[in-house]
């Protein structure tokens, strides 16, 4: 992969990092259910953690095959949090079309910094691709036409300079 790909890798990422940040503001009902999921601060479960005053033997006299009710109580929790997500509100096609929105919105700027080529730009590269064939076309006929037009006119004048030649030849020799 080269270096320029990567780049635009990293870029498209960003962007629809960016993309999602503001579809999840934009989306109240999915914001404030990710709000209750995610705590704000470390602070969130310091309780929990302060509140177990157990020494590092206490798990000693636990029995092995006895579910821990902490974590138990946990993954419960996680669990419902989880399922009080409504996935109903996640549309991906509205999702997509706020994607195509933007980058529609930004296309001309992306091909304008990233120096790419549209399909106008291909076109217009083909058509005077064909247009300067077509004059290189004519421009070898047209040479090829005076090479024969020089040679005949090279013979020409060679057919005269002889023939001055055998007129000064019979003056001298008379």
């Amino acid at each position: 992969m080269d270096a320029m790909e990567v780049v635009a890798v990293l870029i498209l990422i960003a962007a629809i990092v960016v993309l999602v940040y503001y579809y999840l503001l934009n989306s109240p009902a999915t914001m404030d259910k990710l709000k209750n999921i995610v705590p704000t601060s470390a602070d969130a479960h310091m309780n929990e953690v302060l509140k177990s005053n157990s020494s590092d033997y206490d798990d000693l006299s636990k029995e092995e095959g006895a579910p821990e009710k902490e974590s138990e109580s946990m993954g419960k929790r996680i669990k419902v949090k989880l399922s009080d997500i409504d996935m109903s509100g996640i549309n991906t096609d509205a999702f997509s079309n706020k994607i195509d929105a933007f980058l529609d919105a930004k296309s001309d700027q992306l091909i304008k910094d990233w120096s790419l080529a549209t399909t106008e730009d291909i076109d217009d590269l083909h058509s005077k691709f064909s247009e300067t064939t077509t004059n290189v076309d004519n421009l070898e006929k047209e040479f090829i036409e005076f090479k024969k037009s020089s040679e005949e006119f090279q013979q020409a004048t060679q057919e005269k300079l002889d023939d001055l030649d055998k007129r000064i030849e019979s003056l001298e020799n008379k």
